[in-house]
């Protein structure tokens, strides 16, 4: 079976402190390993939760799509690709999010794999990327694709390496389709 994630985000006032949350109930059984936990850089008040699986077998489907409140989203991901593990620890997280046409999956998946994830990851800090598939949605928009890139800090944010991949012209090109424009982009500070 395929790695997976249980990512889930809070943005509701008042949600419950994430540093006491149990992890997500239908995680137990299903191999779970770590749990990591983020608030927003631009919203403080926004947190978001990552629960990294071995494997996806048993995650009770119905169960995780009861769960969330109000302002809660949680997403079951598998991974489609892995930039490769890095031994240095990461400050941020960015989470980036497409809900891709189908007619444009192929085409999208070869700019990740084949210029924006490379270029990206020649960055000094850009730690780690990888990418999922979502394959159950409860409380949240309908993304197709994301991808969570692992950072030292939000500096590099400002590489010019990062300049170069968002000016290609592969990239200007999907950036002319509206699916491209409505992405979700997220940037998270990790808590210890």
């Amino acid at each position: 079976m395929s790695k997976a994630i249980i990512l889930t985000q809070y943005s509701a006032p008042g949600t419950p402190s994430i540093a006491a949350e149990p992890p997500c109930a239908a995680t137990i059984g299903a191999g779970a390993g770590a749990r990591c936990r983020y608030r927003s850089l631009e919203r403080q008040q926004d947190l978001a939760t990552v629960d990294h699986l071995e494997e996806l077998w048993s995650v009770d489907a119905v169960a995780l799509a009861a769960m969330p409140a109000a302002g809660v989203a949680r997403y079951t991901c598998v991974e489609t690709q892995d930039s490769g593990p890095c031994d240095e620890q990461h400050g941020v997280l960015m989470i980036v999010a497409f809900n891709v046409p189908i007619a444009r999956t192929d085409e999208v998946e070869r700019w990740y794999r084949q210029e924006h994830a490379p270029m990206l990851l020649r960055a000094p800090g850009w730690l780690r990327m990888r990418r999922y598939a979502p394959i159950q949605v409860a409380g949240g928009p309908r993304w197709t694709h994301l991808a969570l890139h692992e950072l030292r800090d939000a500096a590099v944010l400002e590489s010019a390496e990062r300049a170069l991949a968002r000016s290609t012209p592969w990239r200007a090109q999907l950036e002319q389709e509206s699916w491209f424009a409505q992405a979700g982009r997220f940037i998270y500070e990790y808590l210890p």
